[in-house]
């Protein structure tokens, strides 16, 4: 196990890691509820942790059991010597506010977010999430989920296809895939990745995006990231932070747009304000961080990284 683990870490690169970590304050006067959303392979969560106090509070979810499983023996090293309480949540991040309240948490201290797949699930072939090779059409986050790629592929209309398509990635080859994706299906149901990549051979960066299209329908990732960015705003406590890593450019926006309300007193478009919004946060990032020329060059999958930080200013 621990060469597996070994060679885990060494295929899978933390993104914008001391942007993140030197983020962190840690009260030295109150206990510490850190909130890691998205676990992947713990190169953020065992740099964390190696912050924080005794007993403090680190609590990760993962909607995916076998990146806890791994991640929970390699925490339970690097926690030996801080005895930091570590809670392992296997749900998606969706259903925040529901955990925590099984927990009986309703205020926390920093949260985080990492938005990108982990090297696993692009390398290894029981995740199912690529098309360089021949696997079963699934690229569910959550195996307990029914709805799998398949299901999208073979039962989806053209037009809701070509929806999926344009919304999540504004391909402008939707019209021309979908109908070719409609007109394949009539005479064989799709299995595989490689069935669904040889309809859409023909440009490698567009068989990208109409791959990543049906894994975020899959997963629900953008309407998911919407609810419970509102509800880690909710549930942080005053003057503590939130930074979200996003690769994605409407996971950014989304990003972008929840902080920008929740820097403002009104939302509303009312003469008189109806709303009674209050504004809750400061941003700290004017602009996005990026990766450093340094980073890509070490991890080209960082790239497209960008990460925003705000501040809780407001009960």
């Amino acid at each position: 196990m621990e060469t597996d683990l070994k060679d885990i870490e060494n295929r899978h690169i933390s993104v914008l890691l001391d942007e993140l970590v030197d983020s962190i304050d840690i009260n030295k006067d109150k206990k510490n509820i850190i909130v890691d959303m998205t676990l992947w392979m713990w190169g953020h969560a065992s740099k964390i942790i190696e912050k924080m106090k005794k007993w403090d509070i680190f609590i990760w979810f993962d909607a995916d059991i076998k990146n806890l499983d791994l991640a929970k023996i390699r925490l339970n090293e690097i926690n030996k010597k801080k005895n930091v309480e570590i809670i392992l949540v296997n749900s998606n991040f969706v259903n925040l506010k529901k955990e925590l309240k099984k927990l009986k948490i309703d205020k926390i201290t920093w949260i985080y977010y990492d938005l990108w797949l982990s090297s696993l699930h692009l390398d290894e072939a029981d995740r199912w999430f690529s098309f360089m090779l021949d696997w079963p059409l699934d690229m569910r986050l959550d195996k307990s989920k029914w709805k799998t790629a398949a299901d999208i592929v073979n039962g989806y209309t053209a037009s809701e296809l070509r929806e999926i398509f344009l919304k999540y990635w504004e391909e402008p080859g939707s019209n021309k895939i979908s109908a070719r994706i409609v007109e394949a299906r009539k005479s064989k149901r799709f299995k595989t990745t490689k069935e669904l990549s040889d309809v859409i051979w023909w440009i490698p960066k567009t068989k990208s995006r109409i791959f990543q299209a049906i894994r975020i329908e899959v997963n629900q990732e953008l309407g998911n990231l919407e609810t419970s960015l509102s509800d880690a705003i909710n549930l942080l406590d005053k003057w503590w932070k939130i930074f979200v890593i996003s690769f994605h450019s409407l996971e950014d926006r989304i990003t972008k747009n929840i902080f920008k309300n929740e820097t403002r007193d009104c939302i509303c478009d009312d003469i008189i304000c109806s709303c009674k919004h209050k504004k809750t946060l400061k941003i700290l990032t004017k602009k996005p961080i990026i990766p450093t020329d340094k980073e890509i060059k070490v991890n080209p999958r960082s790239r497209s990284a960008k990460a925003r930080c705000a501040e809780k200013i407001n009960k």
